[in-house]
């Protein structure tokens, strides 16, 4: 063996190797013999964004750029600075649509607070409402006075919160307490509210319990009509309206008055007895004087028998002092003087105020054949009907002219303006 000659491993087979070496030279034989596949082109990935025209389209790439180089779409309207990247065709009406979700939805629930609702659903177990929050206000039924658990489904209402840890809890009937009592608070400043109210009962020391919506109010006895009641316990249990007058902070109660609603309805029934002055009526005495009897009426309005206007029965009461407070009466309507001041009488014939409703008689401008009372240097007092005279100022016929009429001549005149509550009439001779 020459020295040049590789040693043999142990247990190497010789025939092992020449095949060993067979086989890979048949493999290399078949690489070199497979052909050389073409190279292809690698596919342009920005192909979707050039048009029809080979131009590239600058904004539908950048509107999908995941890099730095991405830039908001300026076709879209956007408010508080935000910033919309797509360039959807809906992209705006998306966008509107996010922005105007959940404006009215409250942020952030406390207990204790007040809010309105809706009663969304009505089981055994539990009233919810929506308040326009993330979630629903649960109310247990139970626990609920009958008037609230008599509600439906959509009926407005207001919920006090009582839990916000895990499931939102509340109380309707807390709710509608708190809320009326807020609101009663808030009528005292305007004046003009009135409430409906339950006299609950007398206080010995002079007044009233009302309850308003399950709120306990006061009403001082001073308070509970237009005059003083003939029979303090006749209104108890009664349902009234009232207006909220004062606020005691040391009491936490609200003082409300019935009187000045009734105040409120005077005018009213001021015209209403207007159109029917002539109509027999019946009211209540509240009281006596030496010189007549003092009749309430029509609820919120007073007036007086003068002791010259009551019939024989009427009239032998008065001087016996036999008329008490209370005692019901029968009168006509003789004059209203003003909205304070009303006389009545229960004599068969009745003098009529001639003001009443003068402006529904006359028209303005009426021309009227009238007659003259009398002469004055500064003009003449024409009447035009009994118990109305206007004055005819000399600036408006003339010395010359003035001077032709006397007491008791006809005179045709036009009347220009009526004021009632001062009882004036203002005259001019016609064109």
């Amino acid at each position: 063996m020459s020295a040049n000659a590789k040693r043999k491993r142990i247990g190497q087979d010789v025939t092992t190797t020449i095949a060993v070496e067979e086989k890979t030279q048949t493999t290399q034989e078949q690489v070199e013999a497979k052909p050389i596949a073409k190279e292809e082109k690698p596919a342009d990935p920005h192909a979707e964004f050039y048009d029809e025209n080979g131009e590239f389209l600058w904004e539908a790439y950048e509107g999908t750029c995941p890099t730095r180089n991405r830039t908001p779409n300026p076709h879209i309207k956007t408010n508080n600075g935000d910033k919309v990247y797509s360039r959807e065709p809906y992209a705006q009406e998306l966008y509107d649509m996010m922005e105007n979700y959940g404006k009215d939805i409250k942020p952030v629930i406390n207990e204790g607070e007040i809010h309105d609702g809706i009663i969304y659903a009505i089981d055994r177990d539990y009233i919810t409402v929506d308040i326009s929050y993330r979630e629903l206000v649960y109310v247990k039924f139970g626990k609920e006075s009958a008037e609230v658990q008599a509600s439906s489904v959509g009926d407005e209402t207001a919920v006090l919160i009582t839990d916000t840890k895990g499931t939102l809890a509340g109380t309707i009937t807390g709710g509608v307490k708190h809320k009326t009592f807020m609101d009663l608070r808030d009528a005292i400043d305007e004046g003009r509210t009135a409430w409906i109210g339950t006299v609950k009962s007398m206080i010995d020391k002079g007044g009233y319990v009302v309850t308003v919506q399950g709120i306990n109010c006061f009403m001082p006895g001073s308070l509970a009509g237009i005059n003083k009641l003939s029979d303090f316990s006749s209104i108890v249990g009664e349902e009234i309206y009232v207006v909220p007058v004062s606020f005691s902070p040391d009491r936490g109660t609200i003082v409300v008055s019935h009187r000045k609603y009734l105040q409120a309805l005077i005018p009213t029934e001021i015209e209403n007895l207007k159109q029917s002055i002539e109509a027999e009526r019946e009211g209540l005495v509240t009281g006596t004087a030496k010189y007549g009897v003092f009749v309430e009426f029509s609820k919120c309005l007073t007036g007086m028998i003068h002791n010259n206007d009551l019939d024989e029965e009427t009239l032998v009461k008065f001087k016996a002092r036999d008329i008490k407070p209370g005692d019901p009466i029968n009168f006509k309507v003789k004059d209203i003087i003003s909205n304070k001041k009303i006389t009545l009488t229960q004599k068969d014939v009745v003098e009529i105020n001639p003001w009443i409703n003068i402006g529904q008689r006359y028209q303005i401008p009426s021309i009227v054949e009238a007659t003259v009372k009398s002469k004055k240097d500064y003009g003449l007092f024409i009447t035009i009907e009994d118990g109305v005279t206007g004055l005819l100022h000399i600036s408006e016929i003339g010395e010359e002219t003035m001077s032709v009429f006397n007491p008791g001549d006809k005179i045709t005149v036009q009347i220009t303006r009526i004021d009632e509550a001062t009882m004036k009439v203002f005259l001019k001779m016609p064109q």
